[in-house]
């Protein structure tokens, strides 16, 4: 990866030797990782999530079979070798039943803690200042998600780490680091998700924190849970409730968004909330924000909700070191999507490429005039741009030619910005990732022009508009029928005359009003 040739004085270095300036980008640089992650996913962008997974320099292949997995590993040595990048055998490991990835043990059963790291936990000595309480915690709580009651049971070492916490080593504090070290050596392991199969959210919430539990099959998927703020703590025990289960969707939102769930409260009140008329506004929000998934809300005794009701009862650390490598492992086998898209986002996975709509496509490349004159020059082998693939499907550098059927456009566009996961996204994020996928001419300017006449983006969106004016007073007429105001009535039925119109006139001074009949 070369550097800009303007940023090449910005890497200089001098030695006795002399004056040196790297024109290929080194390690140690700021940027450098990010920039090498994005060109990693952009090179293996049509087969992450599908058979690859890939962070930074460790690429993990996973498939259902061998034969599979034969084909899958010659791809990805295929494009190593396009892109010339070359990798040490000696760190390979091929034909694996279960792989240690990112700090993780990835098999058929599930996640589990990569014993090694569990070793460093183990054998870590007694913390002697408050930075290394924080690296403690840091590992440790990298595994959080294993152990119920993690918080609570760190609890003793969090106090240490407050800025107006005098640094006392006492028997609670080496209790509780023994006790975390005793856990992470016996953590669980969690399943692993299957989106053929419905979820089950547990919430519970006390005077200490929010808890939840997802699971699935009867087996625990994740545990979740934290400190109250210091307003929640005012909150009575309905509004708390309903917090803990907007908190564990808005957690585990990857896994529930555009399913059917269950969710599962001690609190009886709950089943009731959404008949009600008058509700505060805190509560209209978070109706607001429920109504976006697909679930029922059951009444689930305290007695038997023992998970989430301990997870809720404790007081959290909120260490979230490598949050992106943690989904990154949840969803990589998600392997139920059935698309032909680039996964680089979770609305892309969701686009519904099915075999009818390709052929659809491939029909109307028939009819399209200017499509047709590109596929005269592809047979007399001048045009290069535009090729035909093995489905007869006329591609644009491997994009999709969408003819000029509106009815198709209409379909790309509504898919990418209101199906199910898009979240409607800005102009800018869906011409990137549509981009990918399809072209045809026009495409970023249509792309503008939809995005802006989406009404819930403009509704929801506000802070991203022009601030309007400010409001002006109308100045007050001096005499009767100096100023008027006027409107129209429509949508009544025609009268015998053929006018079904009310023009209404009113004097702004006076308030005096006339009504004049009209046609349309």
């Amino acid at each position: 990866i070369r550097v800009k040739a303007e940023d090449i004085p910005k890497t200089a270095f001098r030695t006795r030797y002399g004056h040196y300036e790297y024109s290929v980008m080194p390690f140690g640089v700021t940027n450098a990782p990010g920039v090498f992650m994005e060109y990693m996913n952009r090179i293996f962008h049509s087969f992450l999530d599908k058979f690859v997974v890939v962070f930074i320099d460790d690429i993990l292949v996973y498939s259902k079979s061998e034969g599979e997995h034969k084909e899958h590993l010659r791809i990805v040595l295929q494009v190593l070798q396009e892109k010339k990048l070359y990798v040490k055998l000696s760190k390979c490991e091929f034909w694996l039943k279960e792989v240690s990835f990112l700090g993780h043990i990835i098999s058929s059963g599930g996640i589990a803690v990569d014993p090694a790291n569990v070793d460093a936990v183990s054998q870590w000595g007694t913390p002697e200042s408050v930075t290394e309480i924080r690296s403690f915690l840091g590992l440790a709580g990298y595994y959080r998600r294993f152990i119920e009651g993690f918080s609570k049971l760190a609890l003793p070492l969090t106090q240490l780490t407050r800025k107006d916490q005098a640094f006392i080593w006492n028997e609670n504090c080496e209790e509780s680091f023994q006790e975390l070290k005793k856990k992470l050596t016996t953590a669980p392991v969690l399943v692993l998700s299957d989106a053929k199969e419905s979820f089950v959210v547990y919430c519970d919430a006390s005077k200490m924190g929010l808890g939840g539990v997802l699971m699935q099959g009867g087996k625990v998927v994740a545990y979740a849970s934290r400190q109250l703020k210091i307003h929640e703590r005012n909150y009575p025990t309905h509004d708390l409730e309903l917090a803990a289960v907007v908190f564990s969707l808005k957690v585990w939102r990857h896994y529930l968004y555009g399913s059917r769930f269950e969710v599962f409260s001690d609190h009886k009140g709950l089943k009731y909330l959404f008949d009600q008329k008058e509700l505060n506004m805190r509560q209209r929000r978070w109706l607001e924000f429920l109504k976006d998934y697909d679930f029922a809300l059951s009444y689930h005794p305290g007695k038997s909700n023992v998970v989430a009701d301990a997870l809720s009862r404790k007081s959290l650390h909120m260490s979230s070191l490598m949050v992106k490598e943690l989904e990154l492992i949840e969803e990589f086998r998600d392997l139920s999507l059935v698309c032909e898209v680039t996964p680089t986002s979770v609305r892309l996975r969701m686009l519904k490429l099915t075999n009818p709509f390709m052929e659809q496509i491939k029909e109307c490349q028939k009819t399209d005039r200017k499509l047709m004159e590109k596929s005269m020059l592809i047979n007399e082998g001048k045009e290069t741009n535009i090729k035909v693939d093995e489905s007869g499907v006329m591609r644009f550098h491997g994009r999709v030619c969408v003819p000029d059927v509106s009815d198709l456009k209409k379909m790309i566009l509504e898919e990418g910005h209101r199906s199910g996961l898009s979240i409607h996204p800005g102009v800018t994020k869906m011409y990137q990732d549509l981009k990918k996928l399809f072209w045809w001419p026009g495409m970023k300017r249509q792309i503008s022009e939809f995005v802006y006449a989406c009404l819930v983006c403009q509704k929801s969106k506000i802070e991203h508009q022009k601030p309007s004016g400010l409001l002006q007073p109308l100045f007050v007429p001096e005499w009767k029928w100096d100023s008027i105001a006027t409107d129209f009535v429509g949508g009544l039925p025609k009268t015998t005359k053929g006018n079904e119109v009310i023009w209404v006139v009113v004097d702004r001074l006076t308030k005096a009003a006339h009504f004049i009949a009209l046609k349309t």
